[in-house]
């Protein structure tokens, strides 16, 4: 794509400063953006929007263990410790304020349960996580990511109008299919 993915103009910011801002504005205390040691650029755009940046010395073997150095950070960092945890892949634009408010009420309503989206069936991001399960996550056997102990949680679907939240940015067509729908997406 030319640069970082996550640095992409979209709607007058780019692709991370969108997400930040929608975590923010849908009722998240907190945003904490991992970023690796080739991104660096990434650091002022989510500091930018708003985020904390944890920014990692070394590359990570994948999104597990990128997503257990961000769980350490809040544990060494915020206190008190949260109730929950928005799993939140940058690379997912579309996501929506409407979405994480949505999220955080049903979380509320059913304490204790992982909430994830629902759009046409199928299962999209973010999720909010109890944060009871960030102590899980290192004892996922090795080669399985963070799926394997969600599909073990209690788990609540919240039914969203936004197809946002399975719009997931990995190929030049995904951001021009992103940019093209983008004015008709900003709101659910």
């Amino acid at each position: 794509m030319g640069r970082p993915k996550l640095a992409l103009p979209l709607g007058g910011g780019t692709v991370l400063g969108h997400l930040v801002t929608a975590l923010r504005e849908g009722g998240a205390d907190r945003v904490v953006v991992v970023i690796g040691p080739h991104v660096p650029e990434l650091a002022a755009i989510a500091n930018a929007a708003g985020a904390d940046v944890l920014q990692l010395p070394v590359l990570t073997a994948d999104m597990r263990a990128t997503i257990e150095h961000g769980l350490r950070w809040i544990a060494e960092n915020v206190q008190p410790q949260p109730d929950g945890w928005l799993l939140a892949p940058a690379d997912h634009p579309a996501v929506m304020a409407d979405t994480v408010r949505r999220l955080c009420e049903s979380y509320r309503a059913s304490p204790g349960q992982v909430a994830v989206p629902v759009h046409g069936g199928k299962r999209g991001h973010p999720t909010l996580i109890p944060w009871r399960l960030a102590a899980e996550v290192p004892r996922i056997p090795a080669g399985q990511g963070i799926n394997a102990l969600l599909r073990s949680a209690a788990t609540v679907e919240v039914l969203v109008a936004s197809a946002g939240v399975l719009s997931d940015l990995d190929t030049p067509d995904d951001y021009e299919r992103i940019k093209g729908t983008w004015p008709a997406t900003p709101c659910e």
